[in-house]
């Protein structure tokens, strides 16, 4: 699970492959998902700014940024 100011999202990684598990944002902001073969992200974002939360599916790991 990854918690960010936008709010949470839950990733499992297994073989090389992310899959989203949720994604809740907090009250005001919206969800906004991305993704491609080996990672997904996604944007929990109000306005301009936001959290995303990613998951490099080939990295075995998750990362997150705000903006």
């Amino acid at each position: 699970m990854v918690q960010v100011k936008g709010g949470t999202v839950s990733f499992t990684i297994e073989n090389g492959a992310c899959r989203l598990v949720s994604a809740v944002p907090v009250s005001g902001y919206q969800t906004r998902i991305s993704q491609a073969d080996g990672w997904i992200r996604v944007d929990l974002f109000q306005g301009d700014h936001g959290s995303s939360a990613f998951c490099i599916g080939h990295e075995n790991r998750t990362d997150t940024w705000e903006y």
